[in-house]
């Protein structure tokens, strides 16, 4: 199979899925996308082994780990904006602090997964 082919079943899986996942939450069946996407996800793996093209390379990677950390960059500084914010206005309404909380957590969840899985593929590559 040509790394092409396995491109044209990728969108056509990514299209199935999304109809399935959609028509399946609209009526409240939770458990047909689940295996919806591990049926694919199963499906998929077994394709791109059937791939004699190169479908990714060590420039794709490096890449990846760039735009993953300019995306967590910005992602933080973004969102330190409306935590500052919405910790501001919690006299107002209470809501706002757990929801300033929520966000400031996920931030830091975010921050930390980055810098211990950083550290172990590190320690993993010496």
């Amino acid at each position: 199979m040509t790394a092409k082919t396995f491109l044209v079943f990728r969108l056509i899986a990514a299209a199935l899925i999304a109809s399935v996942v959609s028509v399946s939450m609209v009526r409240g069946d939770y458990i047909v996308p689940l295996l919806t996407v591990l049926t694919f996800a199963i499906l998929l793996y077994a394709m791109k082994k059937k791939v004699k093209d190169v479908i990714e390379d060590e420039r794709d990677y490096a890449i990846a780990g760039k735009a993953a950390r300019w995306a967590i960059t910005i992602f933080a500084a973004i969102a330190s904006l409306p935590i500052i914010v919405l910790f501001s206005q919690r006299q107002a309404d209470p809501v706002y602090e757990a929801v300033g909380s929520a966000l400031a957590y996920s931030v830091c969840g975010l921050m930390l997964l980055y810098s211990l899985l950083f550290k172990y593929f590190q320690s993993r590559g010496k």
